[in-house]
């Protein structure tokens, strides 16, 4: 059996506690400066990984510097290398859409357990958004706090589908 897990941004508070505060979002310039630059070990560690000169790859991250370019595939290596997906986001956000994680192959899923996680996630996610709607102008905590309990709800009932159609019968003649 496969299992995704995914970690909340305020897992560390307590239920209490509003979670902090998130940044807005990145420019896709800055994004790439910000990964570059934040990576552990900085931009002579991630350009060792990616292959290119820690010199190329400082031009290339500079949101002043119009001649240096990252091709689209140094853009998906430093990613997938970094851990840090900031530039997919913030790509997603200028073109007015959001991402979220894939959902692992679930087919082996006990379909019980996925429907009791996705149950679970829309409860917190009721809670939230009662919470932010019993004030009169919610702070942009709360308002945090839904979006991500809204993701949690979403990757929940992905996996549930993921788990429901993997134990799907065969239609006749063997499809799916």
């Amino acid at each position: 059996m496969h299992s995704t897990i995914r970690i909340p941004v305020g897992a560390a508070y307590g239920a209490d506690e509003a979670l902090p505060d998130m940044p807005q979002a990145l420019t896709v310039a800055d994004a790439i400066y910000h990964t570059v630059h934040g990576y552990p070990g900085g931009v002579v560690a991630l350009a060792a990984r990616m292959g290119v000169s820690p010199n190329t790859l400082t031009h290339k991250a500079n949101p002043n510097n119009a001649t240096h370019h990252l091709h689209p595939a140094e853009l998906v290596a430093m990613q997938q290398l970094s851990g840090n997906a900031a530039v997919l986001h913030a790509m997603a956000a200028a073109l007015g859409y959001t991402c979220t994680p894939a959902v692992a192959d679930q087919s082996g899923g006990d379909p019980v357990d996925a429907f009791m996680h996705q149950a679970a996630a829309q409860g917190k996610y009721v809670a939230a958004v009662a919470d932010a709607m019993l004030v009169p102008a919610p702070s942009r905590n709360e308002v945090n706090r839904v979006a991500r309990m809204a993701e949690d709800l979403i990757d929940a009932t992905t996996s549930l589908l993921a788990v429901l159609r993997g134990r799907m019968r065969k239609a006749p003649g063997g499809v799916a």
